[in-house]
């Protein structure tokens, strides 16, 4: 069950996904960001980010 509608994110927040989108793999990039890995992907396909496996 859902508690709460999920997190915004802000512009810094997307700035540092498309940096560390290039340097390191989804696992590292959620804990860095404090995010799930599903959210990591997900706004990563919405900029037209690869991530590393």
């Amino acid at each position: 069950m859902r508690s709460s509608k999920p997190k915004e994110w802000i512009e810094a927040e997307r700035k540092r996904l498309a940096w560390l989108a290039r340097r390191r793999v989804v696992s590292e990039i959620a804990a860095a960001l404090g995010r799930h890995a599903g959210s990591i992907r997900r706004m990563a396909r919405e900029m037209g980010l690869i991530l590393k496996k």
